[in-house]
């Protein structure tokens, strides 16, 4: 699944398949509207005065979803361990239409789905490689939650939780967070994966996944 954030004019955003490959593009143009935090042609700093995402700024982000919280303290303020908001520039929204258009060629399906940031930790220097079991084992919990809690929703056939480290992968803010997109769609790519996988099953009667690792 690709997302083309280049900038052009605003609109909603809007999933579109390839005639050809058959495969699903999300076409984002607001998300090209990201602020960034790292240098050009510097690596990410330890600290950023205007990172939106470190503890003490909740109310540079929308309103959390989900937290992992010390026992008395309040939603959107201090004394997290893990927060989930929106994202403020989403490849996809709930506010979207999920209903399929198709035109000749052109198959498209309004921009419908959901687009969350999993902030790790409220401490902006570290990363999951530099975090101990316990200070990463929140941000896991936190996974698993929101898998649960979207699979709630019958509109969405797929979640993907990814990661961006680093201005070349596509990050724009360094502090340590992961993202999560609910999709009405199963990409092909993904659907390839499993036909795949029990194609293998089949023929050798052993897990794939198992026998690469």
């Amino acid at each position: 699944m690709h997302v083309l954030t280049r900038k052009g004019r605003g609109g909603v955003p809007e999933l579109r398949k390839d005639p050809i490959t058959r495969r699903w593009v999300i076409i984002a143009t607001e998300r090209a509207a990201r602020p960034t935090d790292f240098p050009a042609g510097e690596a990410a700093p330890n600290h950023s005065a205007s990172c939106p995402f470190c503890e003490g700024r909740e109310e540079r982000t929308p309103p959390e979803i989900a937290a992992v919280r010390r026992p008395g303290t309040a939603p959107n303020s201090p004394g997290w361990e893990v927060r989930v908001v929106p994202n403020k520039y989403p490849a996809l929204g709930i506010e979207g239409s999920a209903q399929g258009r198709s035109d000749g060629l052109f198959e498209t399906i309004g921009g419908f789905g959901a687009h969350e940031v999993i902030i790790e930790t409220p401490h902006h220097g570290l990363q999951p490689a530099t975090m101990t079991p316990g200070q990463f084992a929140p941000a896991l919990w936190m996974y698993r939650e929101r898998y649960r809690d979207l699979d709630r929703d019958e509109r969405f056939k797929y979640l993907l939780l990814f990661r961006n480290h680093g201005r070349p992968a596509g990050a724009s803010l360094s502090h340590p967070h992961s993202q999560s997109i609910a999709l009405p769609i199963v990409p092909k790519r993904a659907t390839e994966e499993l036909e795949g996988a029990q194609a293998y099953f089949a023929r050798e009667g052993r897990c794939v996944y198992c026998d690469i690792l």
